[in-house]
Protein backbone atom coordinates (compact mmCIF):
# COMPACT_ATOMS: atom_id res chain seq x y z
CA UNK A 1 0.00 0.00 0.00
CA UNK A 2 1.67 3.57 -1.40
CA UNK A 3 0.14 7.26 -0.16
CA UNK A 4 -2.48 6.41 -2.60
CA UNK A 5 -4.25 3.87 -0.49
CA UNK A 6 -3.61 5.24 2.53
CA UNK A 7 -5.66 8.27 1.68
CA UNK A 8 -7.86 6.46 0.26
CA UNK A 9 -8.52 4.16 3.85
CA UNK A 10 -8.48 7.72 5.31
CA UNK A 11 -10.90 9.38 3.75
CA UNK A 12 -13.48 6.27 3.86
CA UNK A 13 -13.00 5.57 7.25
CA UNK A 14 -13.96 9.43 7.85
CA UNK A 15 -16.70 9.36 5.71
CA UNK A 16 -18.02 6.28 7.68
CA UNK A 17 -18.11 8.97 10.73
CA UNK A 18 -14.92 6.57 13.31
CA UNK A 19 -13.50 9.29 15.22
CA UNK A 20 -10.22 11.09 14.02
CA UNK A 21 -7.93 9.15 16.54
CA UNK A 22 -9.19 5.99 15.60
CA UNK A 23 -8.82 6.92 11.73
CA UNK A 24 -5.61 8.45 11.76
CA UNK A 25 -4.20 4.97 13.85
CA UNK A 26 -6.31 2.41 11.75
CA UNK A 27 -5.17 3.80 8.44
CA UNK A 28 -1.51 4.08 9.61
CA UNK A 29 -1.64 0.18 10.65
CA UNK A 30 -2.81 -0.37 7.35
CA UNK A 31 -1.03 1.15 5.79
CA UNK A 32 2.68 -0.96 7.46
CA UNK A 33 0.52 -4.05 7.03
CA UNK A 34 -0.42 -4.04 3.52
CA UNK A 35 3.07 -2.68 2.67
CA UNK A 36 4.85 -5.41 3.83
CA UNK A 37 6.51 -3.11 6.66
CA UNK A 38 6.08 -5.50 9.40
CA UNK A 39 9.21 -4.77 11.05
CA UNK A 40 7.74 -1.54 11.47
CA UNK A 41 4.31 -1.86 12.31
CA UNK A 42 5.73 -3.32 15.66
CA UNK A 43 7.82 -0.05 15.83
CA UNK A 44 3.93 1.92 15.76
CA UNK A 45 2.80 1.65 19.50
CA UNK A 46 6.83 3.28 20.46
CA UNK A 47 6.25 5.94 17.76
CA UNK A 48 2.61 6.83 19.27
CA UNK A 49 3.91 7.20 23.26
CA UNK A 50 6.90 9.07 21.46
CA UNK A 51 4.46 11.50 20.12
CA UNK A 52 2.79 12.19 23.61
CA UNK A 53 6.46 11.69 25.43
CA UNK A 54 6.84 15.79 25.32
CA UNK A 55 7.81 17.71 28.28
CA UNK A 56 5.43 20.91 27.30
CA UNK A 57 2.44 18.46 26.99
CA UNK A 58 2.39 17.76 30.40
CA UNK A 59 0.68 21.07 30.56
CA UNK A 60 -2.25 20.27 28.81
CA UNK A 61 -3.96 18.27 31.39
CA UNK A 62 -3.45 20.71 34.26
CA UNK A 63 -5.20 23.43 32.00
CA UNK A 64 -8.14 21.19 31.22
CA UNK A 65 -8.22 20.49 35.05
CA UNK A 66 -7.84 23.87 35.89
CA UNK A 67 -11.10 24.85 33.67
CA UNK A 68 -13.41 22.22 35.16
CA UNK A 69 -12.61 23.10 38.82
CA UNK A 70 -13.22 27.12 37.41
CA UNK A 71 -16.51 25.78 35.97
CA UNK A 72 -17.42 23.55 38.75
CA UNK A 73 -16.74 26.98 41.05
CA UNK A 74 -19.52 28.62 39.03
CA UNK A 75 -16.66 31.20 38.07
CA UNK A 76 -18.43 31.25 34.60
CA UNK A 77 -21.40 32.82 36.30
CA UNK A 78 -19.68 35.77 37.90
CA UNK A 79 -18.11 36.21 34.42
CA UNK A 80 -21.36 36.62 32.76
CA UNK A 81 -22.90 38.67 35.67
CA UNK A 82 -19.53 41.11 35.13
CA UNK A 83 -19.63 41.05 31.01
CA UNK A 84 -23.75 42.08 31.30
CA UNK A 85 -22.53 45.12 33.36
CA UNK A 86 -19.92 46.12 30.74
CA UNK A 87 -21.86 45.57 27.53
CA UNK A 88 -25.03 44.57 28.02
CA UNK A 89 -27.12 47.83 28.10
CA UNK A 90 -26.08 48.37 23.89
CA UNK A 91 -27.77 47.04 21.31
CA UNK A 92 -27.66 43.44 20.96
CA UNK A 93 -26.10 43.38 24.38
CA UNK A 94 -26.42 39.66 25.26
CA UNK A 95 -24.75 38.78 22.14
CA UNK A 96 -22.12 41.52 22.82
CA UNK A 97 -21.77 39.51 26.44
CA UNK A 98 -21.03 36.44 25.29
CA UNK A 99 -18.07 37.75 22.81
CA UNK A 100 -16.98 39.47 25.79
CA UNK A 101 -17.68 36.44 28.41
CA UNK A 102 -15.81 33.70 25.84
CA UNK A 103 -12.59 36.61 25.75
CA UNK A 104 -12.55 36.68 29.57
CA UNK A 105 -13.06 32.80 29.69
CA UNK A 106 -10.48 31.82 27.63
CA UNK A 107 -7.65 32.59 29.99
CA UNK A 108 -10.23 29.63 32.21
CA UNK A 109 -10.26 26.89 29.67
CA UNK A 110 -7.54 27.02 26.73
CA UNK A 111 -10.22 25.37 24.48
CA UNK A 112 -12.69 26.32 22.30
CA UNK A 113 -14.77 23.35 23.02
CA UNK A 114 -14.57 24.06 26.92
CA UNK A 115 -15.94 27.54 26.69
CA UNK A 116 -19.14 26.05 24.25
CA UNK A 117 -19.65 22.88 27.19
CA UNK A 118 -19.65 25.89 29.91
CA UNK A 119 -21.27 28.50 28.28
CA UNK A 120 -23.21 27.83 24.90
CA UNK A 121 -26.22 26.02 25.77
CA UNK A 122 -26.62 29.06 28.08
CA UNK A 123 -26.03 31.94 25.72
CA UNK A 124 -28.07 30.32 22.83
CA UNK A 125 -31.24 29.92 24.79
CA UNK A 126 -31.41 33.04 26.55
CA UNK A 127 -30.57 34.81 23.34
CA UNK A 128 -33.62 32.82 21.72
CA UNK A 129 -35.93 34.12 24.56
CA UNK A 130 -35.15 37.97 24.01
CA UNK A 131 -35.46 37.42 20.43
CA UNK A 132 -32.65 36.55 18.78
CA UNK A 133 -32.88 34.35 16.22
CA UNK A 134 -31.54 30.62 16.72
CA UNK A 135 -28.71 30.53 13.66
CA UNK A 136 -27.83 33.91 14.44
CA UNK A 137 -27.46 32.94 18.59
CA UNK A 138 -25.72 29.43 17.31
CA UNK A 139 -23.73 31.41 15.09
CA UNK A 140 -22.08 34.04 17.64
CA UNK A 141 -21.78 31.54 20.22
CA UNK A 142 -19.35 29.56 18.09
CA UNK A 143 -17.59 32.16 16.72
CA UNK A 144 -16.76 33.55 20.11
CA UNK A 145 -15.84 30.25 21.56
CA UNK A 146 -12.69 30.18 18.95
CA UNK A 147 -11.03 32.94 21.24
CA UNK A 148 -10.31 30.07 24.12
CA UNK A 149 -8.38 28.49 21.20
CA UNK A 150 -5.93 31.45 20.98
CA UNK A 151 -5.94 33.35 24.50
CA UNK A 152 -3.33 31.85 27.28
CA UNK A 153 -3.81 29.45 28.51
CA UNK A 154 -4.21 27.50 24.51
CA UNK A 155 -3.74 23.53 24.43
CA UNK A 156 -3.20 24.52 20.35
CA UNK A 157 0.16 26.66 21.57
CA UNK A 158 1.41 24.16 23.94
CA UNK A 159 1.29 21.88 20.86
CA UNK A 160 2.95 23.98 18.13
CA UNK A 161 5.91 24.43 20.33
CA UNK A 162 5.96 20.63 21.64
CA UNK A 163 6.44 19.81 17.56
CA UNK A 164 8.59 23.36 16.80
CA UNK A 165 10.39 24.14 19.73
CA UNK A 166 9.59 27.97 20.05
CA UNK A 167 8.82 29.35 23.43
CA UNK A 168 5.82 28.79 25.30
CA UNK A 169 5.91 32.25 26.94
CA UNK A 170 6.82 34.00 23.72
CA UNK A 171 4.10 32.43 21.88
CA UNK A 172 1.69 33.30 24.70
CA UNK A 173 2.26 36.62 25.28
CA UNK A 174 2.28 36.80 21.19
CA UNK A 175 -1.31 35.27 21.39
CA UNK A 176 -3.16 38.35 23.40
CA UNK A 177 -3.08 41.00 21.03
CA UNK A 178 -4.46 38.90 18.20
CA UNK A 179 -6.82 37.21 20.39
CA UNK A 180 -8.52 40.94 21.80
CA UNK A 181 -8.71 42.11 18.05
CA UNK A 182 -10.45 38.82 16.72
CA UNK A 183 -13.11 39.82 19.54
CA UNK A 184 -12.74 43.43 18.85
CA UNK A 185 -13.67 42.85 14.88
CA UNK A 186 -16.65 39.88 16.28
CA UNK A 187 -18.14 42.89 18.67
CA UNK A 188 -18.29 45.12 15.70
CA UNK A 189 -19.57 42.85 13.34
CA UNK A 190 -22.51 41.82 16.49
CA UNK A 191 -23.17 45.55 16.54
CA UNK A 192 -24.04 45.73 12.89
CA UNK A 193 -25.96 42.85 12.72
CA UNK A 194 -27.82 44.19 15.88
CA UNK A 195 -28.68 47.77 14.66
CA UNK A 196 -29.80 46.11 11.22
CA UNK A 197 -32.12 43.79 12.51
CA UNK A 198 -33.28 45.74 16.15
CA UNK A 199 -32.29 43.16 18.16
CA UNK A 200 -32.26 43.91 21.83
CA UNK A 201 -30.59 45.68 24.99
CA UNK A 202 -30.28 44.30 28.34
CA UNK A 203 -32.07 46.01 30.73
CA UNK A 204 -29.80 46.24 33.43
CA UNK A 205 -28.76 48.95 35.92
CA UNK A 206 -24.87 49.69 35.85
CA UNK A 207 -23.85 51.67 38.90
CA UNK A 208 -20.19 52.23 39.87
CA UNK A 209 -21.13 50.42 43.14
CA UNK A 210 -22.09 47.44 41.03
CA UNK A 211 -19.49 47.58 38.54
CA UNK A 212 -16.96 46.91 41.81
CA UNK A 213 -18.85 44.45 43.02
CA UNK A 214 -18.91 42.74 39.96
CA UNK A 215 -15.40 42.52 39.35
CA UNK A 216 -14.61 41.78 42.80
CA UNK A 217 -16.97 38.53 42.26
CA UNK A 218 -15.17 38.05 38.82
CA UNK A 219 -11.64 38.94 40.26
CA UNK A 220 -10.22 35.37 40.73
CA UNK A 221 -11.09 34.46 36.99
CA UNK A 222 -9.59 37.46 35.72
CA UNK A 223 -6.55 37.43 37.16
CA UNK A 224 -5.27 33.93 37.28
CA UNK A 225 -4.46 34.32 33.40
CA UNK A 226 -2.63 37.13 34.27
CA UNK A 227 -0.63 35.56 36.80
CA UNK A 228 0.34 32.51 34.78
CA UNK A 229 1.23 34.10 32.12
CA UNK A 230 3.61 37.05 34.19
CA UNK A 231 4.69 34.06 36.04
CA UNK A 232 6.60 32.46 32.77
CA UNK A 233 7.75 35.30 31.25
CA UNK A 234 9.09 36.51 33.93
CA UNK A 235 10.87 33.06 34.57
CA UNK A 236 9.46 32.01 37.87
CA UNK A 237 8.07 28.93 36.17
CA UNK A 238 7.81 26.63 33.26
CA UNK A 239 4.59 26.18 31.78
CA UNK A 240 4.30 22.79 33.09
CA UNK A 241 4.73 24.16 36.45
CA UNK A 242 2.48 27.05 35.70
CA UNK A 243 -0.56 25.01 34.74
CA UNK A 244 0.41 22.71 38.46
CA UNK A 245 0.23 26.18 40.04
CA UNK A 246 -3.48 26.85 38.23
CA UNK A 247 -4.70 24.16 39.11
CA UNK A 248 -3.89 25.00 42.88
CA UNK A 249 -4.86 28.49 42.58
CA UNK A 250 -8.67 27.02 41.31
CA UNK A 251 -9.08 24.60 44.16
CA UNK A 252 -8.06 26.91 47.25
CA UNK A 253 -10.34 29.76 45.31
CA UNK A 254 -13.27 27.42 44.94
CA UNK A 255 -12.76 25.88 48.23
CA UNK A 256 -11.51 28.53 50.72
CA UNK A 257 -12.29 31.94 49.01
CA UNK A 258 -15.53 31.33 47.16
CA UNK A 259 -16.47 28.19 49.31
CA UNK A 260 -18.24 26.92 45.99
CA UNK A 261 -16.33 23.68 45.62
CA UNK A 262 -17.32 20.25 48.33
CA UNK A 263 -15.16 17.43 48.14
CA UNK A 264 -17.91 15.46 46.74
CA UNK A 265 -17.03 17.52 43.60
CA UNK A 266 -13.25 16.53 43.07
CA UNK A 267 -15.12 13.13 41.67
CA UNK A 268 -16.73 14.09 38.79
CA UNK A 269 -14.23 17.13 38.13
CA UNK A 270 -11.58 14.51 37.66
CA UNK A 271 -13.32 12.17 36.05
CA UNK A 272 -14.51 15.34 32.84
CA UNK A 273 -10.42 16.07 32.70
CA UNK A 274 -9.25 12.90 32.75
CA UNK A 275 -11.82 11.78 29.87
CA UNK A 276 -10.72 14.97 28.04
CA UNK A 277 -7.04 14.84 28.21
CA UNK A 278 -7.31 11.19 27.33
CA UNK A 279 -8.89 11.76 24.38
CA UNK A 280 -6.53 15.05 23.39
CA UNK A 281 -3.38 12.45 24.30
CA UNK A 282 -4.87 10.19 21.69
CA UNK A 283 -5.48 12.48 19.30
CA UNK A 284 -1.80 13.54 19.53
CA UNK A 285 -0.76 9.81 19.26
CA UNK A 286 -2.94 8.99 16.37
CA UNK A 287 -1.31 12.09 14.27
CA UNK A 288 2.42 10.55 15.65
CA UNK A 289 1.91 7.73 13.76
CA UNK A 290 0.37 9.26 10.75
CA UNK A 291 3.23 11.44 10.34
CA UNK A 292 5.73 8.67 10.61
CA UNK A 293 3.80 7.37 7.56
CA UNK A 294 4.33 10.61 5.66
CA UNK A 295 7.82 10.80 6.36
CA UNK A 296 8.23 7.24 5.12
CA UNK A 297 6.34 8.60 1.97
CA UNK A 298 8.58 11.71 1.80
CA UNK A 299 5.54 13.84 2.19
CA UNK A 300 6.92 16.61 3.87
CA UNK A 301 9.81 17.10 0.98
CA UNK A 302 6.70 16.92 -1.83
CA UNK A 303 4.41 19.50 -0.50
CA UNK A 304 7.76 21.60 0.65
CA UNK A 305 8.78 21.98 -3.13
CA UNK A 306 5.39 22.21 -4.18
CA UNK A 307 4.96 25.67 -1.76
CA UNK A 308 8.45 26.62 -2.61
CA UNK A 309 8.30 25.99 -6.22
CA UNK A 310 5.67 29.06 -6.65
CA UNK A 311 7.37 31.57 -5.23
CA UNK A 312 9.62 33.49 -2.09
CA UNK A 313 7.34 36.32 -2.33
CA UNK A 314 6.34 37.18 1.73
CA UNK A 315 2.51 37.92 0.25
CA UNK A 316 2.18 35.01 -1.94
CA UNK A 317 3.95 32.53 0.75
CA UNK A 318 1.33 33.95 3.34
CA UNK A 319 -1.66 33.39 0.77
CA UNK A 320 -0.12 29.41 0.04
CA UNK A 321 0.40 28.47 3.36
CA UNK A 322 -2.99 29.87 4.86
CA UNK A 323 -5.00 28.56 2.08
CA UNK A 324 -2.96 24.76 2.52
CA UNK A 325 -3.89 24.75 6.10
CA UNK A 326 -7.60 26.43 5.76
CA UNK A 327 -7.75 22.83 3.66
CA UNK A 328 -6.19 20.91 6.06
CA UNK A 329 -8.73 22.54 9.01
CA UNK A 330 -11.48 21.29 6.66
CA UNK A 331 -10.63 17.59 7.23
CA UNK A 332 -8.18 17.10 9.94
CA UNK A 333 -8.77 18.45 13.90
CA UNK A 334 -6.93 21.62 14.32
CA UNK A 335 -3.91 19.79 16.36
CA UNK A 336 -3.57 17.19 14.06
CA UNK A 337 -2.86 19.64 11.43
CA UNK A 338 -0.19 21.35 13.46
CA UNK A 339 1.28 18.44 14.21
CA UNK A 340 1.71 17.00 10.34
CA UNK A 341 2.29 20.14 8.65
CA UNK A 342 3.80 23.16 10.67
CA UNK A 343 7.34 21.48 10.59
CA UNK A 344 6.85 20.87 6.95
CA UNK A 345 6.07 24.67 6.17
CA UNK A 346 8.35 26.34 8.87
CA UNK A 347 11.64 26.56 6.39
CA UNK A 348 9.89 28.24 3.60
CA UNK A 349 7.68 30.62 5.96
CA UNK A 350 11.31 31.35 7.51
CA UNK A 351 12.86 31.68 4.59
CA UNK A 352 10.13 34.42 3.14
CA UNK A 353 10.87 36.38 6.51
CA UNK A 354 8.13 35.28 8.97
CA UNK A 355 9.26 34.79 12.51
CA UNK A 356 8.74 31.42 14.12
CA UNK A 357 6.28 32.70 16.40
CA UNK A 358 4.43 35.15 14.31
CA UNK A 359 4.15 32.05 11.96
CA UNK A 360 3.28 29.93 14.83
CA UNK A 361 0.30 32.24 15.73
CA UNK A 362 -1.31 32.86 12.28
CA UNK A 363 -1.10 28.75 11.73
CA UNK A 364 -3.38 28.33 15.30
CA UNK A 365 -5.55 31.05 14.37
CA UNK A 366 -5.89 29.50 10.85
CA UNK A 367 -6.45 25.92 11.87
CA UNK A 368 -8.90 27.65 15.01
CA UNK A 369 -11.24 28.62 11.86
CA UNK A 370 -10.97 24.87 10.52
CA UNK A 371 -13.14 24.33 14.07
CA UNK A 372 -16.21 26.12 12.17
CA UNK A 373 -16.16 24.54 9.21
CA UNK A 374 -17.74 21.77 7.56
CA UNK A 375 -17.24 19.13 7.10
CA UNK A 376 -15.62 18.28 10.10
CA UNK A 377 -15.76 21.43 12.30
CA UNK A 378 -16.13 20.29 16.17
CA UNK A 379 -17.75 23.31 17.33
CA UNK A 380 -19.58 23.62 14.65
CA UNK A 381 -21.37 20.14 15.29
CA UNK A 382 -21.32 20.75 19.08
CA UNK A 383 -22.96 24.07 18.74
CA UNK A 384 -25.08 22.66 15.93
CA UNK A 385 -25.81 19.34 18.23
CA UNK A 386 -27.01 22.05 21.30
CA UNK A 387 -28.81 24.62 19.42
CA UNK A 388 -30.65 21.56 17.22
CA UNK A 389 -30.28 23.14 14.17
CA UNK A 390 -29.14 22.34 10.96
CA UNK A 391 -25.52 22.55 9.81
CA UNK A 392 -26.18 24.47 6.86
CA UNK A 393 -28.24 27.38 8.21
CA UNK A 394 -25.24 27.65 11.32
CA UNK A 395 -22.33 27.60 8.39
CA UNK A 396 -24.50 30.25 6.43
CA UNK A 397 -24.91 32.49 9.42
CA UNK A 398 -20.99 32.35 10.60
CA UNK A 399 -19.85 33.38 7.25
CA UNK A 400 -19.05 36.67 8.19
CA UNK A 401 -17.14 35.64 11.43
CA UNK A 402 -15.73 33.17 9.11
CA UNK A 403 -14.80 35.98 6.50
CA UNK A 404 -13.13 38.23 9.26
CA UNK A 405 -10.95 35.46 10.85
CA UNK A 406 -9.13 35.03 7.53
CA UNK A 407 -8.56 38.27 6.90
CA UNK A 408 -7.08 38.75 10.59
CA UNK A 409 -5.40 35.14 9.78
CA UNK A 410 -3.54 37.38 6.46
CA UNK A 411 -2.92 40.14 8.78
CA UNK A 412 -1.08 38.46 11.01
CA UNK A 413 1.35 37.11 8.34
CA UNK A 414 1.57 40.47 6.64
CA UNK A 415 1.86 42.44 9.86
CA UNK A 416 4.78 41.21 12.33
CA UNK A 417 4.00 43.74 15.17
CA UNK A 418 0.72 42.69 15.68
CA UNK A 419 2.22 39.15 17.34
CA UNK A 420 5.80 40.11 17.96
CA UNK A 421 5.21 43.77 19.86
CA UNK A 422 4.80 41.93 22.98
CA UNK A 423 7.32 39.37 22.88
CA UNK A 424 9.42 41.75 22.46
CA UNK A 425 8.52 43.95 24.79
CA UNK A 426 8.88 41.45 27.44
CA UNK A 427 12.60 40.27 26.27
CA UNK A 428 11.21 37.18 25.24
CA UNK A 429 12.62 37.39 21.53
CA UNK A 430 15.18 39.20 20.03
CA UNK A 431 14.04 42.99 19.11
Amino acid sequence: MGITGFIIVFLLLLALGLPIALVMLVSSTAYFLFSGNLLFLRMLPEKMFAGIDVFVLMAIPFFLLTGEIMNRAKLTDRLFDFCNLIVGRIRGGLAQVNVVSSLLFAGVTGVALGDIASQGRMFIYAMERQGYDRPFSAAITAATSLAGAIIPPSTMIIVYCAVTNVSVGAMFSAAILPGILLCLVQMTQVQWISWRRQYPKVEVEVTPKKLLLGFRDAFFAIVMPIIMIRGIIMGWFTPTEAAAACVVYSLAVGFFFLRTLKIADLGPILSVASMDTARLFFIIAGASAMSWVFAMENLPMVVKTMLAGVSTDLVTVVLLINLFFLFCGMWLDASISIILFAPVVTPLALAAGLHPVQLGIMLIVNCVLGLITPPVGNVLFAVANIAKIGVGPLTRAMLPYILSGGAIVVLIGLWPDLTLALPRAFGLIKP
